[in-house]
């Protein structure tokens, strides 16, 4: 799974937490405290597991980074509509595998904060998800016969 924002930009990314909320109400933090200081100014950013690296650096780019949280111990909130946590938290590689053996059908939703109210952001193009399945076992075939009845007084 890959999760993707279009034209992000914002004054202190630091300040910024994303949180993906599947179809049967997980949510998983995507981003959180990133890249200390740092801006983003009008970039596409894809977050996928196996990306090479994490979101760091004084000015984010155009790429594809893991999930990234740089202060795993701080407890983000997300305002209603979002679910009440527990979000399962950024760590290592899993962050988005987390939603596996799961039914992605059904609606998704991506709620975004700013824990200061005096940076300013945007996501001006959208935001996407990208869902690779495996095919599903086909359906076996009953087994047919002819099954034999003896004749039975009652």
């Amino acid at each position: 799974m890959k999760v993707g924002l279009m034209g992000f930009s914002h004054t202190r990314l630091d300040d910024v937490d994303i949180l993906l909320v599947s179809p049967n109400g997980k949510g998983v933090e995507i981003l959180s405290d990133a890249a200390f200081g740092a801006t983003a100014n009008n970039v596409n950013i894809t977050f996928d597991d196996s990306a090479s690296g994490t979101v760091v650096g004084s000015t984010v780019t155009t790429g594809t980074y893991r999930p990234t949280d740089s202060a795993e111990s701080s407890v983000d909130t997300f305002p209603a509509p979002a679910p009440l946590r527990p979000y399962h938290a950024v760590t290592g590689t899993n962050a988005l595998s987390n939603f596996n053996g799961f039914s992605p059908n059904g609606d998704w939703r991506l709620f975004v904060v700013d824990d200061l109210s005096t940076n300013s952001g945007s996501i001006s193009g959208g935001w996407f998800l990208d869902i690779t399945t495996t095919p599903g076992v086909p359906p076996t075939q009953p087994a047919c016969g002819v099954a034999a009845f003896s004749p039975t007084n009652f």
